[in-house]
C-alpha cells in the first residue's frame, strides 16, 4: 500500500454495514478498499464472461445453420426417395422389401 489517505464524506450507515458484511472487514476503510479490489476483479470476470457468451452465441448460430442444412438435405432425400415406384420389386425403399 502507498499510505495515501482517502476521505469519504458522510457514507450511508447501511452502506457501510453492507460493505463490511460483504467483505468481512472490520472497519469501513478496510471494507471500502476490499470492495474496490473486488470490483476490479469482478469487472475482469464480466469482461471474460461477455467474451465467452459472444463465442457461444456464434457457436449456436453455426449449429443452427448446420441443422437447417441437415433438414434441407433430409427433405431433398425424402423427395428423391419418393419419386420411385413404391411397388416396383426392385425399389429397396418399398414397404416390405427384403433381400
Amino acid at each position: 500500500m502507498s499510505g495515501k489517505t482517502i476521505t469519504i464524506r458522510d457514507p450511508e450507515t447501511d452502506l457501510i454495514r453492507q460493505i463490511k458484511l460483504l467483505t468481512g472487514k472490520g472497519t469501513a476503510s478496510q471494507a471500502f478498499i476490499a470492495a474496490a479490489h473486488r470490483a476490479i476483479s469482478l469487472d475482469d470476470q464480466v469482461t471474460d464472461l461477455r467474451e465467452e457468451l459472444r463465442k457461444e452465441r456464434e457457436r449456436v448460430q453455426v449449429l443452427q445453420r448446420v441443422l437447417a442444412d441437415a433438414h434441407s438435405a433430409a427433405v431433398q432425400l425424402a423427395e428423391i426417395a419418393g419419386q420411385g415406384d413404391m411397388f416396383d420389386p426392385a425399389n429397396v425403399l418399398r414397404p416390405g422389401y427384403r433381400r
